[in-house]
């Protein structure tokens, strides 16, 4: 794999990481809640999501996690944000995100 393929690949996932956090939003928002509650999970949803990935999911993560522990939480973590796609109503765009994610990181990590 070229350097520019490579580098193509891990901003899609980069991409598909920050959708997730957009999904979760989304599903906050879609909450059958009164507006002040909506807003508020509008915010804190994305913001817990962020913190969770910073902490455990990113390359620079506070908490180092074993290979398979830390696949484990990204795979996760995409499933979720599948799950919550299937949620609002969109469930082959959560697919299609979960499948994305799948064929990205096995061309990423088959090459690396």
């Amino acid at each position: 794999m070229t350097n520019l393929v490579r580098g193509l690949s891990l901003l899609l996932i980069f991409l598909l990481e920050l959708a997730v956090l957009a999904v979760g939003a989304r599903w906050g928002w879609a909450l059958d809640a009164p507006v002040v509650v909506r807003v508020v999970a509008a915010i804190v949803v994305p913001l817990l999501l962020a913190g969770l990935w910073g902490a455990l999911g990113s390359p620079r993560a506070r908490v180092p996690l074993r290979p398979p522990a830390k696949r484990a939480f990204q795979a996760g973590w995409f499933v979720l944000g599948g799950g919550m796609l299937a949620l609002l109503g969109q469930p082959w765009l959560g697919l299609a995100l979960v499948v994305v994610w799948v064929a990205v990181t096995i061309l990423v990590r088959r090459d690396a």
